[in-house]
């Protein structure tokens, strides 16, 4: 049996999350002009722009709001399958939601991909044993799935950005260290 895609232990690490103005021991430092950031730890903060790390299920309903579709504070998404790319959006950034949930969610779509209307981004199978297909609806980058821990269903939010919105950057060398990608 062959596989479409070689896996490799960064496949199976988790995202990290990084919130602007949050406290943390280890901070996400944007250099937006650059399109590069860093890490820093041990340094008190946070400090202008500086972004605390956070679990990654906390930003549920912190970092967005469902009504208004919009990031209510700047962060980023470092995805490890991505070479550890930070996804940075800006306070306010227009997101288009999308839920997938049910008695068990198998997510296909993952962060930083780029999607169209008709791509899957999940299969759900419902209370009655059917399996059902999520399609994004839209398109544009996956930039956070936000979950409710411990909730009675599985409930998955895809939050999909405009391409043009959000800001790929790339790690520097002490990052990298940091974040054991060498």
């Amino acid at each position: 049996m062959t596989l479409n895609h070689e896996f490799t232990p960064r496949d199976y690490e988790f995202p990290r999350l990084y919130v602007a103005g949050e406290e943390s021991g280890e901070y996400l430092v944007p250099d937006l002009g650059a399109g590069r950031y860093t890490i820093r730890r041990g340094e008190p903060g946070p400090r202008e722009g500086w972004m605390g790390l956070k679990p990654y299920e906390w930003g549920w309903l912190r970092i967005f709001d469902p009504v208004e579709a919009r990031a209510t504070r700047a962060f980023a998404v470092v995805v490890p399958w991505l070479d550890y790319r930070a996804l940075y959006l800006g306070e306010g950034a227009p997101l288009k939601l999308v839920e997938a949930s049910g008695v068990h969610v198998n997510i296909v779509a993952r962060e930083g991909e780029e999607v169209e209307e008709d791509s899957v981004l999940a299969y759900v199978v419902t209370g009655k044993g059917e399996t059902k297909t999520v399609r994004a609806g839209c398109e544009g980058v996956v930039a956070y799935i936000a979950w409710e821990p411990g909730a009675s269903a599985e409930r998955y939010v895809y939050l999909i950005i405009d391409e043009d919105e959000v800001e790929i950057l790339e790690p520097d060398d002490e990052a990298l260290a940091l974040l054991g990608a060498h």
